[in-house]
C-alpha cells in the first residue's frame, strides 16, 4: 500500500507527527510511479539533464517539506514574497545618491518560461514587467533600454525554466554586452 503522505516521520512512534500532519497531495507509491510522474511533468520541455536536475530538486523539496511543516516552518510562495519593498529601497537609494550606484539593471526573461508561468496562473509575464517597472521607478516595462533598466528577451524552445542553464551562451552574451557597455 502507498504510504500516508501526511504522516511522514523518521520515527513511526513520534506522537507529534499526527498532530502536525500536512495535507500533501504527493503520495509515495510502492511501484515507484510517483518518480515517473515527477519526471513526466517536464520531460516534454526540458532536456534530459536539466529534467533530471529539476526532478532531483523537487524530490528534495517534497521530502523536506514534510519535515519543515511538522516543525511549523512554511515557505512563502512567489506571489506572497514582498518583492516591492526591497526594490523600492533600491530605487530610493538611486534617487538619493544621484550616482551610478544601483542605476543600471539588466533584466532577462525567457519567453517560454514566462508563458509557462502564465499558463499555470502565476502571471509570469506580468510579474516580470512589474519588476522592471519597479526598478525604473516609473515608466514602461516593455522598452528595451532606457538607461536604467535594459530588458532582453530570449526566445525559442529552450527559453524555459532556467535560461542560464538552457541557453548559457546566449545568456552570457547578453551579460557580457551589458557589462562591456559600462566598462566592466
Amino acid at each position: 500500500p502507498a504510504s500516508d503522505p501526511s504522516s511522514f516521520s523518521s520515527d513511526a512512534t513520534d506522537p507529534t507527527a499526527a498532530a502536525t500532519s500536512i495535507d500533501d497531495p504527493f503520495v509515495l507509491k510502492d511501484d515507484g510511479s510517483h518518480l515517473v510522474e515527477l519526471h513526466s511533468k517536464r520531460s516534454g520541455i526540458l532536456d534530459p539533464e536539466l529534467n533530471f536536475r529539476a526532478v532531483h530538486s523537487e524530490i528534495a523539496y517534497l521530502a523536506n517539506r514534510r519535515i519543515r511543516y511538522r516543525k511549523g516552518i512554511r515557505m512563502e510562495g512567489g506571489k506572497e514574497y514582498d518583492f516591492q519593498t526591497p526594490v523600492k529601497k533600491i530605487v530610493e537609494m538611486r534617487r538619493e545618491s544621484n550616482a551610478d550606484a544601483c542605476s543600471n539593471f539588466l533584466c532577462i526573461i525567457g519567453e517560454s518560461c514566462a508563458t509557462m508561468f502564465d499558463q499555470f496562473g502565476l502571471d509570469g509575464t506580468k510579474r516580470f514587467e512589474e519588476a522592471c517597472q519597479l526598478l525604473r521607478g516609473t515608466g514602461d516595462a516593455t522598452s528595451g533600454d532606457d538607461g536604467i533598466v535594459r530588458v532582453e528577451r530570449l526566445v525559442g524552445e529552450k527559453s524555459t525554466l532556467s535560461v542560464v542553464n538552457q541557453m548559457p551562451e546566449e545568456f552570457a552574451a547578453l551579460c557580457n554586452d551589458f557589462l562591456s557597455e559600462r566598462g566592466l
